[in-house]
């Protein structure tokens, strides 16, 4: 099992880098494909606490990437504001029409991209801290 821990500013300018570092990491056990796939989920995660968590305010977003023979887990931390209680976080499909391709919505398909990525996504507040989970199996792994 390896455990690796990065942080980095919770702009814009740093998820790019977090992008980066996890790239790295995750092709140490998953084609390199696969691993430009799993960047984009990241990089959407991070884009989210930025967005959604710190919006105006300035904060840390911490990484823990572990892989073991059987999965590849990406715990992201922040301490900006959490998602509110009640609020379902759904990854559906939103309807829209795609007759023009000028009026597509910009947002709402993160947690749905995150979702068609990865294989399990879990998300918790505690302490003034949120944790979002990201766990992908692994291919030969028998899970």
């Amino acid at each position: 099992m390896a455990f690796i821990h990065l942080s980095g500013a919770g702009d814009f300018n740093h998820v790019r880098l977090l992008g980066i570092a996890f790239r790295a990491v995750a092709e140490t056990v998953v084609p390199s494909s696969e691993a430009a796939q799993l960047e984009i989920a990241i990089i959407e995660a991070c884009n989210n606490i930025v967005e959604h968590a710190y919006s105006q305010q300035t904060g840390i977003i911490t990484m823990d990437i572990q892989t073991t023979s059987e999965k590849l887990i990406v715990h992201l931390r922040d301490t900006g504001s959490p998602v509110p209680s009640g609020l379902q976080i759904s990854a559906s499909p939103r309807d829209f029409d795609i007759s023009g391709l000028d009026d597509l919505p910009e947002g709402g398909f993160g947690l749905f991209l995150m979702d068609t990525i990865i294989d399990e996504r879990r998300y918790w507040s505690e302490n003034g801290i949120n944790t979002l989970t990201l766990t992908k199996k692994l291919q030969n792994s028998s899970l």
